[in-house]
């Protein structure tokens, strides 16, 4: 893959052949860190690759990886390979991206879309729980059945000038935080 030579590694070995892996990782704005990492799940979203496994001191969560921040990986014999039980295509099911955010409750997020964007919403829904209604003067009634997480936030903060979210309380309050922290930075 052009877009990052890592991708091919890891569905065509890491993962079909259950490689453990010491992988040296490079966190936004941190010091690299090292894991000791079991490879399940190689995931595309927003033109970023994300490798999904266990983390060896954290057998209990599903951790992603973005491609792009890993600075080295090899391969270790040093621990037995954990497959974890996951259904995939379940696990994504409720989620906009791939932040699974454990214990979450899936939440019904109601917005209006104003304008061309509107029209966008309506053509390619945010997700596959949307359901949109059009109200007058050209807005869309939207309402998506999701997690809330990180790329959902970013997705609906991407929309700001022509979106107006109505539920739940607890991320209007974020999303207008947002609004005026990103207002702050023109004064």
């Amino acid at each position: 893959s052009t877009l990052f030579p890592y991708t091919t590694l890891f569905r065509s070995s890491y993962i079909q052949y259950e490689t453990v892996l010491k992988i040296s990782y490079k966190p936004f704005e941190a010091d690299p860190l090292d894991y000791i990492f079991h490879p399940q799940f190689l995931k595309q979203y927003n033109n970023r690759w994300f490798i999904l496994g266990m983390e060896q001191s954290h057998p209990n969560q599903i951790w992603n990886l973005a491609l792009d921040r890993i600075q080295s990986i090899e391969a270790t014999k040093d621990y037995p390979y954990i497959h974890l039980d996951v259904d995939w295509k379940e696990y994504f099911e409720d989620i906009i991206g791939v932040t699974n955010v454990e214990n979450a409750s899936v939440e019904k997020v109601h917005f209006l879309v104003h304008g061309k964007t509107a029209h966008y919403l309506y053509t390619k829904p945010l997700h596959g729980s949307q359901v949109a209604k059009w109200l007058e003067n050209n807005t869309l009634d939207v309402t998506l059945k999701v997690k809330i997480n990180y790329e959902l936030k970013r997705t609906l903060l991407s929309y700001a000038p022509n979106i107006t979210l109505l539920a739940p309380q607890s991320l209007v309050e974020e999303h207008k935080k947002s609004l005026l922290e990103a207002l702050e930075q023109y004064k």
